[in-house]
C-alpha cells in the first residue's frame, strides 16, 4: 500500500485535481500524473465554436434565443460575462424553448449562486480529510467531456454531499473546452448500504441542483454494479427526475451485461477504460493502491 500523502510528492497539474492531498484509495491515472502527460490528453481549447452550435438549431429557435436574450439583458441580475449565449441557450434547452420558464430558471439559478456563493465553494471537509468523499476528474471520454469517477467504499461521509458535489460538478465545467458542455460521471456501487445510503434528502438534494442549476451539464451518469436494494431509493428519486435525465442514466456490472468492459471501450479512450476497469476491480477486493501512479503494465501496483 502507498503512503497517503505520497501524492503530495508528485507535480500534479493544478487544474486537474481540486486538493493538493488525495483520497487514499484514489490511484492517479498516468495521463493525468504530469503537465507532459496531461497535454497529450487533453482535448483542444476549442471543439466547436458557438456559431457552429447556432447552426444545429432551426431558425425559430435561432429568434426565441435573440428575444431571449433581450430579456435577460433587461433583467437587474444580468451580468455580460456570466450570461453568454452558450449559458442561455443551456436554460431555453430545459425548458423546450419556453422563454418564460427559461427565464425563471435562470433567474432563480443567478440567486441561488450569488446568494449562497456557490461559485466559490470549496469542500473543507476534504481539506481537512481527502478520505471522507470520493468524486474525482479522471480524464475526457471520446466526446471530450470531462469524467467524473466517484466510488463508495472510498468514501463513507454521507453528511453532506451537496457542497462536495457542487464543488466537484464547478470544476468539471471548467474542464470542459469550449463546445462542450456536459460532464460524465461513473459511480462505483460497491459497499453501498441501504441503512446508511438511502436517504432521499441526500439523493434529492443533489438532483434537484443538478436539474434546477446545472441544466444540460449531465451528459451520461453511469451506475456500477447498482445492487437490488438501490432500487427502493431510485423508485423515490426518479419520481423527480424529469424523462430527459432518466434517459442519461446507464446501469452496467462488472460480471453481467452490459459489462462495463464493453460500454467503457465504446465511451473512453482505452487508457482511461481500462484505468476504471481496474479502479473498480481494486474497489471490490478492497484494495489500496500500491503504488500513488497507476499504468497500464502495472496495473494497480
Amino acid at each position: 500500500m502507498c503512503n497517503p500523502d505520497s501524492t503530495l510528492e508528485l507535480r500534479l497539474p493544478r487544474d486537474l485535481f481540486l486538493f493538493p492531498k488525495q483520497n487514499v484509495g484514489f490511484q492517479v491515472p498516468f495521463f493525468l500524473s504530469t503537465e507532459e502527460e496531461a497535454a497529450k490528453v487533453r482535448p483542444p481549447a476549442v471543439v466547436k465554436t458557438l456559431e457552429e452550435r447556432l447552426q444545429e438549431f432551426s431558425e425559430e429557435q435561432r429568434k426565441i434565443l435573440s428575444s431571449f436574450k433581450k430579456t435577460v439583458r433587461d433583467a437587474p441580475w444580468y451580468s455580460e460575462a456570466e450570461d453568454n449565449d452558450w449559458m442561455l441557450l443551456r436554460y431555453l434547452i430545459a425548458r423546450n424553448f419556453d422563454v418564460k420558464k427559461s427565464f425563471s430558471m435562470l433567474e432563480k439559478s443567478v440567486h441561488w449562486r450569488r446568494k449562497k456563493d456557490v461559485d466559490n465553494w470549496v469542500c473543507e471537509a476534504c481539506l481537512k480529510d481527502p478520505n471522507g468523499h470520493m468524486m474525482q476528474f479522471v480524464g475526457w471520454d471520446l466526446q471530450n467531456r470531462p469524467v467524473c469517477f466517484m466510488a463508495m467504499r472510498w468514501g463513507q461521509d454521507r453528511k453532506e454531499p451537496l457542497k462536495h458535489c457542487v464543488t466537484t460538478f464547478n470544476h468539471l465545467v471548467k474542464l470542459m473546452p469550449l463546445g462542450i458542455e456536459q460532464w460524465v460521471c461513473v459511480t462505483d456501487f460497491e459497499t453501498y448500504s441501504h441503512l446508511r445510503d438511502s436517504s432521499p434528502k441526500m439523493g434529492l438534494s443533489v438532483i434537484h441542483a443538478i436539474q434546477d442549476h446545472f441544466p444540460e451539464r449531465l451528459g451520461l451518469m453511469i451506475l456500477v454494479d447498482a445492487p437490488k436494494a438501490f432500487s427502493v431509493l431510485w423508485k423515490i428519486l426518479s419520481a423527480v427526475i424529469d424523462e430527459k435525465t432518466k434517459k442519461k442514466v446507464l446501469f452496467t456490472y462488472k460480471k453481467s451485461n452490459p459489462t462495463i468492459e464493453s460500454e467503457f471501450s465504446k465511451l473512453f479512450p482505452p487508457a482511461l477504460a481500462e484505468y476504471l476497469c481496474e479502479s473498480y476491480e481494486r474497489s471490490r477486493t478492497a484494495a489500496l493502491p500500491a503504488t500513488p501512479v497507476w499504468y497500464p503494465a502495472q496495473g494497480n501496483g
